[in-house]
């Protein structure tokens, strides 16, 4: 009894002893596979992940701020294999559109400062600072302002060949007047015309200094009129009218305004004024004036000093002693503005063919700079997909078929949105070139036509 007590005792312990080591045997089965599949999981997140922006397709403006991280125009050996290990790091079963992004993330062309300097550029023309915008403006056309500055003094009742002085230079005068061209104004200063030459009256005479035609077109009854109203008479106050010539045009300023003073005197300053220095002073000043003199029957001294004021006033000094000499100064006078007028003509010409094939150029080779990048881009890409398909990234056929159209799709919309863009800055180009050229090939020959009568 004692030994079959021993006996059970033994087998419960024993039958203990194998349930337990089964428990722990299923135990350890069941757990196994979960800590495996938990293991998978991770490694699988891993493999199918693809860490790379979506790429642009259609957004020009996304496309151009995109930039691959080789350029395809300098691709090295060494490059080749970098990319080729980037590949193999992928994940399989690629779609069109994520190897499209893998594509483009390594080559996309880096056209940011070309698109910039494309937008940038302005095809408009620019004359005389004149700008162009919506709709086409002509540049200004030049105001000549001529101011004269007629010495009334007593010594202009001189003679000379063909008559009194102030007579001849009335009449000289009023004849250049009246052959100004249109949009010219004239104005008349007299000086010196009240009192007589006597130390008594000097000092009324030296303050007589007015304008007798004001600055505006020349009108034929008007100016006429004011020549009439002096004569012959006092002192020469040459500084305080020149002065007072300064004061008279101190609004007449612009780049397409030119101010052009002829001083007509027989003689020097005769009130103690500085001709010299007034005439520098007018020359300096915004008006930026000529001052051109014309000395009628002077002696030598009175030559000298008009010779240094017209230096002063960066303008030319005349010497003439008769009718016919005067008349025929004023003559070249029209002489010389006629050939300044050519040149004005020719520097704008020549000025908008600069501008404009500058503008041609830049379009051109910003335009092509453009398009060779982009090209060279596409090409690569292209390329890409015989690794892929080597390496099996590739999810089928279909997506590689996608890939190969959204690369060309990427091309073909930078390349069409950039070359009509040149098109449209080249059209704005020829059309204000043409306009230009026209207008101003108008004025000059108008002006020509003018100086020639």
């Amino acid at each position: 009894m004692k030994n079959a007590r021993w006996l059970l005792a033994i087998g419960l312990v024993f039958a203990f002893l194998l349930v337990g080591c089964s428990e722990e045997k299923n135990t350890s089965a069941e757990e196994k596979p979960a800590a495996e599949k938990e293991a998978a999981e991770p490694n699988e997140e891993t493999d199918t992940e693809l860490d790379i922006p979506e790429a642009a397709i259609h957004n020009v403006d996304e496309i151009v701020k995109e930039k691959g991280q080789y350029n395809t125009q300098e691709l090295t050996e060494e490059n080749q294999q970098e990319i080729l290990q980037e590949l193999e790091t992928l994940p399989d079963n690629l779609t069109g559109e994520e190897a499209y992004s893998i594509a483009v993330s390594l080559f996309a062309a880096n056209i940011e400062e070309e698109a910039r300097k494309f937008e940038e550029l302005d095809p408009t023309i620019q004359i005389d600072s004149s700008t162009p915008e919506d709709e086409i403006e002509i540049p200004e056309q030049e105001t000549v302002n001529v101011a004269i500055l007629l010495d009334a003094s007593g010594s202009m009742a001189g003679e000379v060949s063909g008559g009194q002085k102030m007579k001849l230079a009335k009449q000289a005068i009023q004849q250049y007047a009246s052959d100004l061209p249109e949009g010219s104004n004239v104005m008349l200063r007299v000086y010196g015309h009240e009192g007589t030459g006597t130390e008594a009256a000097k000092e009324m005479s030296c303050k007589s200094n007015r304008v007798v035609y004001e600055l505006a077109p020349y009108g034929e009854q008007e100016f006429t009129a004011a020549l009439e109203k002096f004569d012959p008479a006092g002192w020469t106050p040459l500084a305080g009218a020149i002065q007072a010539a300064e004061q008279d045009l101190n609004q007449q300023t612009g780049e397409n305004v030119r101010n052009v003073i002829y001083v007509v005197s027989d003689g020097i300053e005769t009130c103690g004024g500085d001709p010299v220095a007034a005439a520098s002073s007018l020359a300096k000043s915004n008006i930026q004036a000529e001052v051109n003199i014309i000395g009628f029957d002077v002696d030598n001294e009175g030559q000298e000093q008009l010779e240094a004021v017209a230096k002063a006033g960066n303008g030319q000094y005349k010497s003439v002693y008769s009718e016919s000499e005067l008349n025929d100064y004023l003559k070249q006078e029209y002489s010389r503005l006629y050939w300044e007028w050519l040149a004005w003509g020719n520097d704008r010409s020549f000025d908008i063919l600069a501008q404009s094939n500058d503008i041609y150029f830049e379009l051109l080779a910003l335009n092509n700079d453009i398009s060779f990048k982009i090209l060279s881009a596409k090409n690569e890409m292209h390329s890409l997909r015989y690794d892929l398909k080597e390496l099996d990234k590739f999810k089928d056929e279909e997506a590689v078929k996608r890939y190969l159209e959204l690369i060309n799709i990427r091309h073909d919309t930078v390349n069409h949105y950039f070359d009509q863009e040149k098109e449209r800055k080249d059209s704005i180009r020829k059309e204000m070139k043409a306009a230009l050229e026209k207008k101003v090939d108008e004025m000059k020959e108008e002006k020509q036509e003018t100086y020639k009568q």
